[in-house]
């Protein structure tokens, strides 16, 4: 019993001593990043994820980060937590990202943190004392719309007043109607956020809506979805696999790994790419302008042609390569405006 007492006193001081020998060495400086998922969270399968991808991807490559992944229950909730956040002293190594933009109303009017620094994404509007970002969806969103020349073309909203899906949907209707005499509608599922998670409540919605369509029009080419629902998407790809496979516009991210015999196109929202830039100039001390956004030009939004979808009548790949110079041109009017 003696000699076990020595052995594990042994191991106790040489365990001490190895903890001591760490301290003494330089230590990498530790990073705390926090970030407020949007109130619908994640697992939507397009555009939560794809910033959450971005977000982990960082901190995999960047062990020296720690990350507070939060989901606030409500507004009001994300609003306590910044305010505790903006409160904390902290250090320069921290930063908080609010990850929708349905948080704006929290952040106006609040003071710059003493040390650190906040991004929000997503909005045109700019923070004093704090950084935004927005990725423009008019030049994309019209590119998509001249492609959509012979298709019948239904824009599906989650909800009105959100600046992104406004945009994008005049961007659509636009593009649409230069190239096009035919008559494109827009249904809107919901008054507010809640229309972006709405599965089930989208495949009932657009069912009524195209039932009620057909008994009073007539259409001479496909239908083509242009679905701006964010985490309500899958819904519109529930009707389609239910009801004869109806075309469906991608987006946020590539969606022809949905069913690619009916996605012609996706539109991609690559803000895990922007994040991660925000996110590496962080790490080098680089200061994050007040307010930055990205067009068709910067590659951080873009129109994925899905080689896999086959209509003889149709040649998109042609469509993209006579509309994209347009719609490059079509987006900086519309930012002029």
């Amino acid at each position: 019993m003696r000699h076990r007492v020595i052995i594990a006193i042994g191991l106790l001081l040489g365990i001490t001593a190895s903890c001591k020998k760490q301290e003494v060495g330089p230590q990498p400086p530790a990073y705390e990043l926090t970030v407020l998922i949007g109130t619908d969270g994640f697992g939507d399968g397009n555009y939560n994820d794809n910033m959450l991808a971005g977000i982990l991807e960082f901190c995999k490559e960047h062990r020296n980060v720690s990350l507070s992944l939060q989901q606030p229950e409500s507004i009001a909730d994300a609003g306590l937590r910044l305010d505790a956040w903006l409160s904390d002293k902290g250090t320069e190594d921290r930063a908080l990202v609010l990850a929708s933009n349905s948080y704006k109303p929290i952040l106006q009017g609040k003071p710059a943190p003493e040390k650190g620094r906040v991004l929000i994404l997503e909005t045109e509007d700019s923070f004093p004392g704090h950084s935004s970002y927005i990725i423009r969806r008019y030049g994309a969103s019209w590119l998509c719309g001249a492609m959509a020349k012979d298709f019948t073309p239904f824009i599906v909203k989650a909800m009105d007043g959100n600046d992104m899906i406004d945009e994008s949907a005049r961007g659509f209707l636009d593009g649409f109607r230069t190239v096009s005499d035919e008559y494109s509608e827009t249904w809107t599922l919901a008054d507010g956020p809640e229309g972006f998670s709405m599965r089930d409540s989208t495949y009932r919605f657009v069912f009524k809506k195209l039932i009620e369509f057909e008994d009073s029009h007539d259409y001479a080419h496909d239908i083509l979805f242009f679905p701006l629902l964010g985490g309500s998407l899958p819904g519109i790809f529930d009707f389609s696999r239910y009801n004869g496979f109806v075309s469906i516009a991608g987006m946020d991210v590539d969606c022809s790994v949905y069913n690619p015999w009916i996605v012609p196109y996706s539109l991609c929202i690559n803000n895990n790419l922007v994040l991660k830039t925000y996110l590496e100039d962080w790490l080098e001390g680089r200061p994050w302008p007040e307010h930055a956004q990205f067009d068709l030009e910067s590659g951080f939004v873009q129109v994925l042609v899905n080689r896999r979808f086959y209509n003889s009548q149709i040649d998109l790949l042609e469509k993209y390569e006579e509309y994209y110079p347009v719609a490059v041109e079509k987006e900086k009017e519309y930012e002029m405006e």
